[in-house]
C-alpha cells in the first residue's frame, strides 16, 4: 500500500508543478495528474478498510466486502467520479477528511467539492475533441486534495497493516 501513497503523492505533486509553471499549456495536463491524484488516494483508502478475502457475489457480480456489509468495491475499482468515490467511504472517514478541509480553509462540502472536478480525468484527456470544455480552476481541488493527503499520512501505518500482501 505505501506504493499506491507514493504514487498517489507523486501524480500530485507532478500535477500541482505543471499548474504552478504557469504555463497554459501545463495547465490540463495539470489538472488531469491532480484528480489521478485524488482518485488514487481515495480508492486506496477504500481498499484499506476492504479485507479482500471477503469476496462476495452481488447480483451476479463479484465484489470484496469490507468492514460492513455496506462497504464494498468492485474488481478493479471501477468509476473515476472524485465525489462518488469519496461518498463511498465510511463516515468516519470523510468527516476525518472533512476536518483536515478546515484545516486547509476549505468550509465547504467535500464531495460537493470534488463534484465539480468529477469528469477532468476522462473528459479533459481528450479535450481537444471538445468545442466548449468546462472552464474550472484549482480551488477548492488543491485544499481537498491535500486534506486526503494529510489523511492517508496520518494513516499510512494502518493502510498498509491492512494489507495482507506487499504491493
Amino acid at each position: 500500500m505505501k506504493e499506491i501513497y507514493c504514487q498517489g503523492k507523486a501524480f500530485g505533486e507532478a500535477g500541482k508543478v505543471l499548474i504552478e509553471s504557469e504555463d497554459n499549456n501545463f495547465f490540463v495536463p495539470g489538472m488531469i495528474n491532480i484528480c489521478l491524484s485524488a482518485e488514487i488516494f481515495l480508492k486506496s483508502i477504500n481498499a484499506s478498510m476492504t479485507n479482500l478475502e471477503d469476496e462476495i457475489e452481488v447480483n451476479g457480480t463479484t465484489v470484496y466486502q469490507g468492514r460492513d456489509e455496506t462497504l464494498k468495491i468492485l474488481p478493479s475499482g471501477k468509476g473515476h467520479a472524485l465525489s462518488k468515490l469519496f461518498d463511498g467511504l465510511p463516515e468516519d472517514i470523510r468527516n476525518e477528511i472533512t476536518q483536515y478541509a478546515r484545516q486547509e480553509k476549505y468550509e465547504g462540502s467535500v464531495s460537493e467539492g470534488l463534484k465539480k472536478y468529477d469528469d477532468v480525468f476522462v473528459e479533459w484527456r481528450y479535450i481537444y475533441e471538445k468545442n466548449d470544455p468546462k472552464s474550472l480552476g484549482t480551488h477548492p481541488l488543491f485544499k481537498i486534495v491535500n486534506a486526503v493527503i494529510r489523511y492517508c499520512e496520518d494513516n499510512l501505518n494502518k493502510v498498509i497493516d491492512c494489507s495482507a500482501n506487499e504491493v
